[in-house]
């Protein structure tokens, strides 16, 4: 979650963070975020973002009166603890807090689908293939991917790659019987220095590796999808990218760099028209074929920012949010058109006892399969696993879908 996050938030900043003091970082990303605010006032999740820069730069009053533009502005907020230290002691933000918490309706309902008992595996994605009913589930930490099957079997389905050290996003094209999964060096400092990012190409059912598809010009890569027709996309969280994965030839550059800021999950409509790509402040939508990008309009007060995995389930979207609340699925449904957001429902709130860094998931014909305990932030930037006794069960969660 560390490198995820950094990497979401320094996306609201035109410059090179780490060329900068600490000080001078949360200065820098302040006035981003105040720049931003001049064209869209009424941006509660513009106004989320700045509560947690100013109390992460120590200044408790600023970050309660950016919070009180967000009750004004948005629904679906809750500081998390994680950004949020500096204020945790200040009385005015904890009243405000338990304001925008009474306000969060309470859905706890989702049953364990299953545990694995490896701590050490701090998965990130998941994928589901409904011919054989398998799971699988991707190891930030080990870099490996570990099958779930018939009466929750475990096997591992492949050891790490060389060169990479994390999976991220996974996705099963089930017709053509293969899995795709995200492979990075970004998540560690020795592995920035020798960047590598690739998505690998597998076979469903023989478990061996059919190509590696390299993509030189990515930061961090970090999800996947296949759209209709067997169409791959990818994203790159750092630099805001989205590369479409031909099935020979050359990686095609979707979305260039910097044109979205700190994409992640991404969903294609039933009929392979439409991309939708979840951002830092929002969800984008991308033309597959020409690369154009727009805005989804929200026409509620729900917040869809900052979705970590992004569905398509009969036509709507169903998100993973983990940032601007402990954590949170909810259900975003779309216009005729879908270029515009009608309504969003909470599906899962962090009400939920097992929710510890909810990822991503996947939908099924018996429901939401959530990726809802990680442990994913106790990565550290070496690679190494920090406070393990502190670190969560891997756990699968049920939850249930609309119809």
């Amino acid at each position: 979650m560390k490198a995820f996050l950094h990497a979401l938030l320094a996306a609201l900043v035109v410059f090179p963070l780490a060329s900068f003091s600490q000080g001078d970082a949360a200065a820098q990303r302040i006035a981003r975020v105040e720049a931003l605010l001049k064209d869209r006032p009424e941006d509660a999740t513009l106004h989320f973002f700045l509560a947690r820069f100013q109390c992460e730069a120590g200044n408790a009053p600023a970050a309660v009166a950016a919070l009180q533009n967000v009750e004004k502005f948005g629904d679906g907020f809750l500081p998390t603890k994680e950004g949020f230290e500096n204020c945790a002691n200040d009385a005015r933000f904890r009243e405000i807090r338990s304001r925008m918490e009474a306000r969060l309706p309470r859905l706890d309902y989702a049953p364990t689908a299953f545990e694995l008992e490896d701590r050490t595996l701090l998965p990130e994605g998941i994928a589901y293939d409904p011919p054989s009913g398998a799971f699988f589930l991707g190891s930030t930490a080990k870099g490996t991917i570990t099958q779930v099957g018939f009466g929750n079997a475990l096997t591992e389905f492949s050891s790490r790659i060389g060169g990479l050290d994390g999976i991220l996003g996974l996705a099963v094209d089930a017709p053509r019987r293969v899995l795709y999964a995200v492979a990075t060096s970004a998540l560690t400092a020795p592995g920035r220095k020798q960047p590598s990012n690739a998505i690998l190409v597998f076979d469903v059912d023989k478990h061996t590796l059919l190509r590696r598809v390299d993509v030189p010009g990515a930061q961090q890569l970090n999800d996947v999808t296949v759209a209709f027709g067997g169409r791959v996309f990818t994203t790159d969280s750092t630099s805001g990218a989205v590369y479409e994965i031909p099935k020979e030839g050359a990686v095609r550059t979707l979305v260039p760099a910097d044109r979205l800021r700190g994409s992640n999950g991404l969903a294609a409509s039933p009929d392979g028209k439409r991309l939708y790509v979840a951002h830092s402040t929002g969800i984008a939508l991308v033309n597959p074929d020409t690369g154009e990008v727009k805005r989804v309009n929200n026409t509620t007060r729900e917040t869809v920012a900052a979705i970590d995995g992004l569905y398509d389930y009969q036509g709507a979207l169903i998100g993973v949010q983990n940032v601007t609340t402990p954590g949170r699925v909810i259900a975003i449904d779309l216009s005729r058109d879908g270029e515009s957001i009608t309504r969003v429902r909470t599906l899962l709130s962090h009400h939920h006892s097992a929710l510890d860094e909810p990822t991503t998931g996947v939908p099924t014909d018996h429901g939401f399969f959530l990726l809802a305990a990680t442990g994913v932030r106790h990565l550290d930037d070496n690679g190494k696993i920090d406070e393990p006794d502190s670190v969560p069960i891997p756990r699968v969660v049920r939850v249930l879908l609309p119809r």
